[in-house]
């Protein structure tokens, strides 16, 4: 089976460009009640959407840079609780609900 979008978007970009003017030149000829019509526009929109992948990739690695904002500075400290420390808190905030109802 012919996967029109693999192929498509394997294509270089003279390809593809060639490939939708190929598709708006049988539109033009095609009538547009036939049942191929709806298939050919399906086909110029999966090759216009290559094309605009492929400028969107053009322009991503050619912008592509980072700008340094500023840095952060953290410090994460965690309580060392015992055994017993947690039990105690774990106890009490239970009780504190019981006691609440």
């Amino acid at each position: 089976m012919f996967d029109y979008y693999a192929y498509v978007n394997e294509l270089e970009e003279e390809k593809v460009v060639a490939e939708i003017e190929k598709l708006n030149k049988k539109l033009f000829r095609l009538n547009p009640s036939s049942p191929m019509h709806g298939q050919l526009m399906d086909m110029l929109y999966t090759a216009e959407s290559a094309y605009q992948d492929i400028q969107y990739k053009r322009r991503i690695k050619s912008e592509d840079s980072v700008i340094t904002i500023g840095e952060i500075e953290s410090v994460v400290s965690q309580p060392d609780y015992n055994k017993e420390e947690l039990l105690d808190a774990i106890v009490t905030s239970y009780t504190k609900n019981l006691n609440a109802r």
